[in-house]
């Protein structure tokens, strides 16, 4: 069973829902569909992908990070009730 106080801390953690990671995706997507339309040359092109990729692999090191900090509260309540 679930206590109470874990169920409090999965749903306070800060974490973004599921709604707000596909908005964030969504905004990187349409900036990156942008830049590829003004983009003249190749090299501009890799630099756009290059950022988007970046951009990316920041969202999801933040992400990972908030599901860290999730599972540790989650195990120091687990730890309490022992």
């Amino acid at each position: 069973m679930t206590s109470k106080s874990i169920m409090t801390a999965v749903s306070s953690s800060g974490k973004k829902t599921l709604g707000e990671l596909g908005t964030s995706i969504k905004k990187l997507h349409t900036d990156y569909d942008k830049q590829l339309k003004n983009a003249k040359t190749r090299a501009r092109l890799r630099q756009v992908f290059q950022k988007h990729r970046r951009d990316h692999q920041n969202l999801l090191k933040k992400h990972l990070k908030a599901e860290e900090m999730t599972i540790k509260k989650l195990g120091n309540l687990l730890d309490q009730e022992d």
